[in-house]
């Protein structure tokens, strides 16, 4: 049922009412639970340093006993004893990715990290890297150690992404 206005009037909209709930939080695209802060880790970072100081030792350890031809020779797909400098370079900048405080970032970082060593770990068993008959005791040595490092970041990083997940959404 519609009211008319009185004669000479004209009729004006009433404004709507809604009702509106205020839960604390904001809703926007732009500040999601995805994009808040968690606290930073930086053992991701230690770990694929020790990595990285292993491979860079390992590439040198690799020429010296005439595994490689030359450093960078070493430090590429045909190393033994070290990690290739893309995988490298890789590894660092996901583990920066991993260690921050942007939460989606720290996922994404984290997640590929984890699945990229992982990877790589498994790959060596079968690709023969890890059986090289020209490999001296303490060349297995530093395979292993650098083998035990890679291990050691894809946990780590596998540990940070759990974490971060986990972490709780801030309120707004």
């Amino acid at each position: 049922m519609t009211t008319r206005p009185p004669a000479g009037r004209k009729a004006i909209a009433s404004p709507a009412v809604f009702d509106v709930v205020v839960t604390g939080q904001q809703t926007s695209a732009l500040d999601s639970p995805d994009d808040t802060s968690v606290p930073p880790d930086r053992a991701v970072l230690v770990a694929v340093a020790a990595v990285t100081v292993v491979s860079l030792a390992g590439a040198a350890v690799s020429v010296a006993g005439d595994l490689n031809p030359s450093y960078l020779d070493a430090l590429g797909p045909d190393g033994h004893l070290s990690v290739p400098l893309p995988m490298t370079a890789f590894q660092v900048v996901t583990a920066v990715l991993a260690a921050g405080t942007h939460r989606r970032r720290a996922l994404v970082g984290a997640s590929l990290l984890t699945a990229a060593v992982t990877v790589a770990v498994v790959s060596g068993m079968f690709d023969g890297g890890y059986a090289d008959d020209r490999l001296t005791g303490g060349q297995r040595d530093v395979q292993a150690v650098l083998i035990a490092g890679l291990v050691a970041v894809g946990v780590t990083a596998g540990r940070r992404f759990v974490r971060v997940l986990r972490f709780p959404a801030r309120d707004h």
